[in-house]
């Protein structure tokens, strides 16, 4: 890459951008501009914010692409909206939220890299706040829902059968699978504060008899079984080599032989740094966990070879930085 004085400062000044748009959201201005347009003095009025405030927030976001404006009035731009507008079809604005929270944690990067440790306790968003456990877990299925479209065909998911979905989240991917196939049935484990947020999202589904809720920790609980197949999406990240080990040993056992284990994460690719957003993600996973961190489609390969597992699979899931490991339960 050619560097210049220009595109440093462009790096340099890049979470500029991340807190206008991180702060749009908390205000929830989003909501107030929609298609029509409107003042800023107008969008001051319904927020209760600052008029000459808002109005230099609204002129960033507009020069970002977010916002249009026209006669000194603002509007959502529409190829934004299905992401921003709180009635858009792709909807990220729960996503976003909880990102304001890492936000603030990036600006103690460099003491965490000092310290060895991370910037908040292990596990602040998994159970020990309950709000800031549902914003994590909403937020999670707020980018779930924009990630399906692409992750959703990598998977390669079986149609029929029962699949065991291993630290499930808001159980966003498992349901779609189960709402597109009506002769499979879906396990969801995850945390007891986890999956009581997961029940919440599944009231609303077609395919809410076909989901069951199993409340535990992965590293201890019995998953039961045997599964025709296994989930394992976003967790890995959460777990050292030797723990996610140890965990896909586990998931492996509750799987019938000849059933497939699908693994789903940001990983870099073999000994790479690339994708860039899975190396710097591994930053995120160091302000936040102890342990945890971004692992390579090599290492990923290793541990379901050692597992048992034949057959595997590597495939990148459309443009996003995600990849999807699959393996073959052997036995007979």
């Amino acid at each position: 890459m050619n560097w210049s004085m220009n595109k440093l400062m462009e790096l340099s000044t890049g979470y500029w951008r991340a807190g206008a748009l991180i702060a749009a959201v908390d205000l929830d201005l989003f909501s107030v501009i929609g298609d029509d347009g409107v003042a800023a003095g107008e969008v001051a009025r319904r927020l209760d914010v600052s008029e000459r405030h808002v109005a230099a927030l609204l002129t960033a976001l507009a020069g970002m692409g977010l916002v249009r404006v026209r006669d000194a009035h603002y509007s959502l731009d529409p190829d934004a909206a299905p992401f921003l507008a709180p009635d858009g079809a792709m909807c990220l604005l729960d996503s976003l939220r909880f990102n304001k929270e890492l936000y603030m944690l990036w600006g103690g990067l460099s003491e965490t890299v000092r310290s060895g440790q991370p910037a908040i306790p292990p596990g602040a968003h998994l159970g020990m706040d309950p709000e800031r456990t549902r914003r994590f877990v909403r937020g999670m299925h707020s980018r779930a829902l924009g990630l399906a479209p692409d992750l959703l065909p990598a998977l390669q998911m079986p149609s029929q059968g029962h699949l065991l979905d291993v630290a499930s989240g808001p159980g966003t991917f498992s349901r779609l699978l189960a709402e597109q196939f009506p002769q499979l049935t879906v396990t969801q484990m995850d945390l007891p504060v986890v999956i009581k947020v997961a029940r919440e999202l599944t009231e609303s589904s077609p395919a809410a008899d076909r989901i069951r809720f199993l409340s535990g920790n992965y590293h201890e609980t019995i998953m039961g079984g045997p599964y025709d197949a296994a989930l394992f999406c976003g967790a890995l990240h959460q777990e050292t080599l030797a723990e996610a080990q140890q965990v896909v040993c586990r998931i492996v056992q509750a799987i019938r032989p000849g059933g497939r284990l699908t693994i789903a994460d940001l990983m870099l690719d073999g000994g790479q740094p690339q994708p860039a957003f899975a190396a710097l993600f591994g930053l995120t996973m160091m302000l936040t966990s102890p342990g945890g961190g971004v692992h390579s489609t090599d290492n990923v390969r290793d541990m379901l070879r050692a597992a048992g597992l034949n057959d595997i699979e590597v495939t990148v899931a459309g443009e996003l930085p995600y990849r999807v490991l699959s393996g073959k339960v052997t036995g007979s």
